[in-house]
């Protein structure tokens, strides 16, 4: 069944209360937070208060001071500039779980559909980078998905932000493939960007005083249009294989596409082709590369596996 413009309305839907449920809960980590500073500078400024009372205050004050992104689920180091503008924790699993029933829907097993761990790919600059979504078949990259998000009130620096993570994380990869797996086909990535619309992002932005002649293209776009800009720029420079670019208002799914070049159809066309070009080669087929099918015979009491792959192609369980 085609993943529908329905679909990607309800997984924004869910994306939208999540991304509220956890700025909910960091709301409430805070307030609690700050009820516990207080009392705990209450007892370190009262004088009667006994040694004990004034210890516990001085290690309330310097172990609850985790973060709100870690309180809302976001992933340590992640930047929480703008309430929910990146990915943080679940709140686009909706997403990732929609983009990978196109996998799903195309006879991929579970074991090769990547959602929630070995989300990390090699990298030349680093040496891992985790992505939203990795699909592969054995050892061979079929795709992976990057997904993020922009929202205000602080959209100027979180926007360059989001362009430098998108060309660093592409170009990070496809480096790291060319040199490990030289002979191997280029990765196939995919993109896809929502921004918030409301007035501010659809404001024209007016461009900083600069040496050096900018590009005309950004001059008078709001920060939506940037966004196309942005969208289309890393389709046509062929860093991404599939972008898909949408804008919606906080709590809706009813979603707009700025650019159809890099709308939902287009994503959704882009991965269809990168799946029936795989089909072609027999991807996926009855067996995956690297797993046994041969039955393994349980080791005797006592006597370890020789090798992972005793576990893994199902040799024993316990």
């Amino acid at each position: 069944m085609a993943v529908s413009h329905l679909d990607l309305e309800g997984a924004i839907s869910a994306y939208w209360r999540i991304k509220e449920e956890q700025a909910a809960k960091a709301r409430a980590k805070k307030i609690a937070k700050m009820e516990k500073d207080k009392k705990a500078a209450e007892i370190l400024g009262n004088p009667g208060a006994s040694a004990d009372a004034k210890d516990l205050a001085i290690r309330v004050a310097a172990t609850e001071g985790d973060s709100d992104a870690v309180a809302a689920g976001a992933d340590p180091g992640e930047e929480t500039g703008t309430e929910g503008s990146v990915r943080g924790g679940k709140q686009f699993d909706p997403i990732v779980n929609l983009i990978a029933r196109f996998f799903r829907d195309a006879g991929y097993p579970e074991s090769c559909i990547q959602t929630a761990s070995q989300l990390e790919l090699p990298g030349s600059y680093r040496p891992q980078k985790k992505w939203d979504l990795v699909v592969n078949w054995g050892e061979s990259l079929v795709a992976a998905f990057e997904l993020k998000a922009l929202g205000g009130p602080s959209y100027g620096n979180n926007f360059n932000n989001r362009a430098e993570e998108a060309v660093g994380s592409a170009t990070d990869v496809r480096r790291a493939f060319s040199k490990i797996y030289p002979k191997s086909e280029k990765p196939w990535l995919g993109y896809l960007f929502i921004m918030q619309d409301d007035e501010d992002s659809r404001r024209p932005v007016r461009i900083a005083k600069s040496p050096i002649l900018v590009d005309d293209a950004w001059r008078g776009k709001s920060y939506q249009g940037r966004g196309g800009i942005f969208c289309e720029r890393l389709l046509e420079d062929e860093l991404y294989d599939g972008v898909c670019y949408v804008t919606a208002p906080m709590g809706s799914g009813n979603f707009s596409e700025p650019s159809t070049t890099v709308g939902w159809d287009a994503f959704s066309k882009a991965i269809a082709g990168r799946i029936s070009a795989l089909k072609k080669q027999g991807i996926p087929g009855p067996k995956i590369p690297g797993q046994s099918t041969r039955a393994h015979p349980r080791p005797q009491a006592g006597v370890k596996p020789t090798s992972t792959a005793d576990i893994n192609d199902g040799g024993w369980q316990q």
